[in-house]
């Protein structure tokens, strides 16, 4: 008799039309893995004179899934147009000559609803495979050092389908790792100058994105899980660790005074278009962020150094006219 093996459980992606309607999935991400499984919130039966309950009655039932893995270029605006919002892509241009690179633009809406993708997602083997529906980031967080960079976060489903054959022949994109050599970090006192200055301190940090959304339940027979989700009050924070010199301490003027600061991580990675004008494009992310600082550690050692972690929350700048802004490079060209 043949076993289902854990190894051989591919994750494979699928970009919905309408949200909760269930399409193929016929991209495989090489980049990150979901470890998915049904949730759900039951009663217990037991009337009045028994010790145990007679029964468990089922409330509701959806999908939790953990995202795991390390970022690669070509895959990101999977997870940018879902926990962000769908993006604007336009293709970069050497003239009229295409350099088969494309910008995605992010960004999230302080006074309005946000459009993000969702997903059906299909994982398992020609053994056994579910799919579930309504797939949708709420949360999708980078830790990032010299060593590696990791992903983690959260997605959030319908009710899982047991028992479904995986689409066929599924693709998967040019795998172009975001290298932790690629990542610089920049910390300016505008958007206008936001890039220009380059902080050489910086031990490692993270970019967290979270609590985007929640699931809205309805009492109506016809619905198996909820129906939608909803926006909620997003958590988005920009840390990092510096070594305690004169510009890691000078936060501590900024944290005193309540005055944001615009952060950016820019990773830039291998050549896509060089041209004899020159016009250079590269695989590029870089994750722009206006935060003050919400909470600041104790000093410790890091990497032998005496050093300080600062948190940045995210916070809406009216001339910037957002709080968080993130672009891709690549040569996806669409979700």
């Amino acid at each position: 008799m043949a076993e289902r093996s854990a190894i051989s459980q591919a994750s494979q992606i699928g970009v919905e039309t309408t949200a909760g309607t269930l399409v193929a999935a016929p991209k495989r991400l090489g980049s990150m893995g979901f470890k998915m499984g049904p949730a759900i919130e039951s009663n217990p039966l037991r009337p009045a004179g028994t010790k145990y309950s007679t029964a468990q009655i089922l409330g509701k039932e959806w999908t939790e899934a953990d995202i795991d893995g390390m970022p690669v270029y070509t895959e990101l605006p999977y997870a940018f147009a879902s926990v962000l919002s769908t993006p604007t892509i336009v293709q970069i241009l050497d003239g009229a000559t295409q350099t088969g690179a494309y910008r995605h633009t992010f960004t999230s809406n302080t006074y309005g609803d946000d459009a993000p993708k969702t997903y059906t997602i299909e994982q398992g083997s020609s053994f056994r495979a579910q799919r579930f529906g309504n797939a949708i980031f709420t949360e999708y967080n980078w830790g990032w050092s010299r060593s590696q960079i990791e992903l983690s976060g959260s997605v959030l489903g319908k009710a899982i389908e047991d028992g479904i054959t995986l689409t066929a022949t599924p693709t998967m994109l040019p795998q172009i790792p975001v290298r932790p050599a690629d990542l610089s970090v920049y910390l300016d006192t505008s958007a206008a100058n936001l890039g220009n200055t380059k902080l050489t301190r910086v031990l490692k940090g993270e970019c967290n994105i979270g609590d985007r959304y929640s699931p809205l339940w309805v009492v109506d027979s016809a619905q198996s899980s909820f129906v939608n989700t909803v926006e909620q009050v997003p958590t988005v924070e920009f840390k990092m660790t510096q070594m305690a010199d004169a510009a890691g301490m000078a936060n501590l003027t900024s944290m005193r005074g309540g005055t944001p600061k615009f952060l950016r991580l820019r990773g830039i990675g291998p050549n896509i278009y060089t041209s004899g004008a020159p016009l250079v494009v590269n695989h590029q992310v870089t994750i722009d962020l206006c935060g003050s600082v919400s909470d600041v550690s104790s000093f410790d050692e890091e990497d032998g150094v005496y050093a300080v972690e600062w948190t940045f929350a995210a916070v809406h700048d009216p001339t910037w006219g957002k709080a968080i802004n993130v672009e891709v490079i690549t040569t996806t060209a669409s979700l």
